[in-house]
């Protein structure tokens, strides 16, 4: 967690006076060719104005749109069309693709059927300017790759860990089903409570980097993570990992968190176009407190400074027979109480503690009539008296 403190030291509310929208900074390789002279893509049933995801059996098109640029002082009756597609995964020598021309295909538009055939096919449209001859295809517009590969994303495990008395959850994001394993970039939305968690972070986990932001009013976590090449995903599918760090006080035990508006890009290096990833998800994660780990995770530390004590409270684990609680003094462990009933999760302090003390607390429980007291150091919390 020591990552997560120095990365992630801005709390959900400072956050959101940063990027006001991820999606106003989204690299040029994620945005789309949007300019004046521009290729439109669209497939039912909305437009859109980049590269394009289809399943396998449903209908797709292509429509460029002159901007006035190249129109000039000429109508669009002035020019002519045709559209060419090819199936090539790499550039030639001439540092071009085959292309074949679509027989009927002189309109604005040209519309197909996805099949697994036509999977990764580019298409570009050569326009003719009929009164001067003047010819443009890839030149003035880009072509244009439609894809029926999906990604099935899906939340892992939650893992809680406790970090010098705060406690942070971690949750992995994975995904299956990308092209020979290729991601270039990826654009992630987190739903969370605010009102349990007060810092977010994602830990990349393939060599991507990008900006983050977090939008209060809808509880969403932003991240937009990219790279100029494409990177390998593991065959664990691992992407990286959120990590939520929990307010004092409250209780992550049964809180939801959920993956939305995920996008998912291939582009750039040896890839020829750019693969728009469909995305099936399932993106949905419940944090479960209670089994994350064998040991009891301290989760909340609250102090009165009327009476200088303390009190803690813990995950339970499972079966154990009574808790017990050690604090580090002058160089050794020393056992305060062994007999917390195993139905009990907290302990309060005596009274009249020193204020300003700072004491390395741990918890361990019995289990099966033994203590475990491994890894202590790394369980230890640090709580000063009020």
């Amino acid at each position: 967690m020591k990552k997560m403190a120095s990365k992630c030291a801005a709390v959900l509310c400072a956050m959101a006076v940063m990027v006001p929208s991820a999606a106003a900074v989204v690299p040029a390789n994620f945005a789309g060719f949007n300019t004046a002279n521009a290729i439109v893509a669209s497939a039912a049933p909305s437009s859109i104005t980049s590269d394009q995801y289809v399943a396998v059996g449903e209908q797709y098109s292509f429509t460029v749109t002159l901007g006035s640029l190249y129109l000039g002082s000429y109508k669009e009756s002035d020019f002519a069309y045709q559209w060419y597609y090819s199936d090539d995964q790499a550039y030639n020598s001439n540092n071009d693709l085959s292309w074949t021309k679509i027989n009927g295909a002189t309109t604005k538009t040209v519309t197909d059927t996805m099949t697994q055939a036509k999977n990764l096919r580019h298409y570009k449209v050569v326009i003719t300017n009929t009164k001067t001859g003047q010819v443009h295809d890839t030149d003035w517009y880009p072509m244009r790759t439609v894809t029926c590969n999906k990604v099935t994303t899906k939340l892992g495990t939650p893992k809680v860990e406790v970090d010098n008395g705060k406690t942070y959850v971690s949750i992995p994001v994975y995904g299956s089903g990308f092209y020979n394993q290729y991601l270039t970039g990826y654009d992630f939305g987190l739903k969370l409570d605010s009102s349990i968690f007060d810092e977010v972070y994602f830990d990349d986990a393939i060599g991507l980097s990008g900006l983050d932001n977090f939008v209060k009013d809808e509880n969403l976590y932003k991240v937009v993570n990219f790279s100029t090449n494409p990177v390998k995903v593991g065959s664990n599918g691992l992407i990286g990992t959120f990590v939520l760090g929990v307010k004092s006080g409250a209780n992550a035990n049964g809180a939801k968190v959920n993956l939305a508006e995920v996008d998912l890009t291939a582009s750039g290096g040896d890839l020829v176009g750019v693969i728009n990833y469909g995305v099936k998800e399932n993106v949905t994660a419940t944090i479960t407190t209670s089994t994350t780990s064998k040991y009891p995770v301290v989760t909340n530390v609250e102090y009165s400074e009327k009476y200088h004590q303390f009190k803690c409270t813990w995950t339970p684990v499972a079966n154990a027979q009574n808790y017990g609680i050690a604090i580090y003094l002058a160089g050794k462990w020393r056992i305060q109480t062994q007999s917390i009933p195993g139905t009990t999760t907290s302990y309060t302090s005596p009274k009249n503690l020193k204020a300003g003390k700072t004491y390395k607390m741990v918890v361990a429980a019995k289990v099966n009539g033994k203590w475990d007291t491994s890894n202590l150091n790394s369980r230890a919390v640090t709580i000063t008296i009020k």
